[in-house]
Parts: C-alpha cells; structure tokens; sequence
C-alpha cells in the first residue's frame, strides 16, 4: 500500500530498497504488477486484473454462484484497484461496470478532489518511484530434479514450485517416515498444493480443488452443480469431476487415506505417478484411486 499512499502524499516515507523486498500482501501482488507496465499497458492489465479478481478472492469468502448459499453476500470491493487508478489517472471504462469495482467513489474523486493535486503532481505520474514487477515462481525441471525421498515426494506433490516445496520442508523437514499426517497435509494445503477439507466442508474442497487447477495453469476448473447440493455428496462430486477433468490434461489425482473423516488429495503429473506411489509406500503414506473413494 505504500506505493497508493505516496501518490497522495509526497513526503510519505517509502521503502528505500522497495526492489529487493520480499514482502508483498498476496492481494497486491497483482496490482503492482499492473503498475509496473508502461503507462499505455495498464488499463488492459487492470482489466486483466478485475477479470480474475473474484477467483483471487476465494481465500476472502468470495463464492461462485453455484456454490452460493441462501442469503449470501459478498461485501468486499476493489478498493485497492480504485485507489491505483485514482492515483496514476488509469482509464477503466474496460472494467469499471465489475459489480465489486468501486466505481462511483472514482467518479467522485475526478470530479472533486483530483484537481487539488494538479498544482504538484503531473498527470499519471503516480508515487513517482519506479516500480517492478514480481519475479514468477521458481519451477523445477522435475525430469533433472536430484531430490530423494520426502523432498522428492513433497516436489512430485508440489508440481517442482521450488518455494511451496521450500516452504513445506521447512516445516516437516525430511522424515524417513511421515508420523505427522495431518501436519504435512496442512502444510502442503497452505502452499496451494493439496486437499484437505473436512468430510461436510463443500465449500473448501471447492476453492482447493480450483487452487490446484489455478497453480498448474491448466485451468479454470468449473466446480461442478450436484445433487445433494452440499455435504459429503456435493464433495465426492467434485472430487470426481476433478479427478476426470485433469486425466486428459496430464495430472493424475491421488487420494490420501488418514482413515479419519477429512478429504485429503494431491495432483501429481501422470508421467510421476507411479513414481508417487512408489515413495507413498516407502513413507508409509497410504493412497487410494478416485474409483475406490469418490463412488456412491
């Protein structure tokens, strides 16, 4: 937020080494990655950006309407997207009819407020800072990869994002067996990367299930209207619709038995599959097929 607050307000203090900070919120990420286009390519990449603006706020509640409930609202706006395009004079007649772009409070702000800024700030300049986009996520060539063992199994689950298998390993370092299931399963659903939902927990599964599809650019993934509409039918249903709708593509989906009553499942690329199974064995981690699950 600091790069909107400074178009405001010069004097703001701004990250001096704004280039090399890892930190960005997940939300923004997108946005400045907009901003950091030349002036002419941003209102496409805004336009982009509120096109794929209800998926990127699944984690926030936002649901499709098939998965709506009765009386369900989403009450959260695109204030961020108003803020950068009050800031840098962006054109947004291509995404300013979005039902969750704030466009009224952009209208009130060029017809009463932007000329108050006239006097010091030129005409798109914005914060005045050079902006630069965010680096894409490391992706091992799993053909090469030298991992053995949980870290190759973690990496086969992860589909070679080097900084999801980072990130799990860190937390379940390197076992020779998986004692902690519920641990690994959290930790890898964290990163983007698995199933595991509760039994009745439509809902969730749904937003994993689109996650996974999301993270492997084979998407989008249209989770499926069932009967029953919710519960644990609605998610054998997607399920199985999942496990379908990726074979064609190259993934294989693997269910993980815990034999307690939760959903937990990964995507693992089909040329790996019996490579994942193999070191499911060694780890002691037990899988099962969609067929022998998902079926009424």
């Amino acid at each position: 937020m600091d790069v909107l607050i400074k178009s405001f307000i010069p004097g703001y203090p701004y990250l001096p080494k704004y280039e090399v900070s890892n930190y960005r919120e997940w939300w923004m990420t997108p946005l400045l990655d907009a901003l950091a286009q030349p002036p002419e390519q941003r209102p496409a990449a805004l336009a982009a950006h509120m096109g794929n603006w209800h998926r990127l706020m699944r984690p926030l509640g936002w649901r499709p309407e098939n998965e709506r409930k009765k009386f369900y609202h989403f009450r959260d706006f695109a204030f961020e997207v108003a803020l950068a395009v009050c800031a840098y004079d962006i054109d947004d007649s291509s995404f300013r009819d979005h039902p969750h772009y704030p466009r009224d409070l952009v209208d009130h702000y060029r017809e009463h407020i932007r000329h108050t800024r006239d006097a010091w700030r030129a005409e798109g300049v914005g914060a005045g800072v050079e902006l630069f986009p965010s680096a894409p996520p490391r992706r091992i060539d799993l053909a090469q990869s030298k991992r053995k063992n949980f870290a190759r199994w973690v990496e086969l689950a992860c589909d070679g994002y080097d900084d999801a298998v980072e990130d799990v390993l860190k937390t379940m370092g390197t076992p020779r067996q998986v004692e902690n299931f519920f641990e690994l399963l959290n930790a890898l659903q964290d990163a983007g990367h698995a199933i595991q939902a509760d039994i009745k927990d439509d809902d969730s599964l749904g937003c994993q299930a689109s996650d996974l599809i999301d993270a492997r650019g084979i998407g989008p993934f249209e989770v499926p209207a069932s009967d029953p509409p919710e519960g644990p039918g609605r998610c054998m249903a997607i399920l199985r619709a999942l496990a379908a709708w990726v074979a064609p593509r190259g993934y294989r989906m693997i269910d993980l038995d815990d034999e307690d009553d939760a959903w937990h499942a990964v995507l693992v690329r089909a040329d790996y599959h019996e490579e994942f199974l193999a070191l499911s064995r060694s780890l002691g981690l037990r899988t099962r097929t969609p067929e022998q699950v998902y079926e009424d």
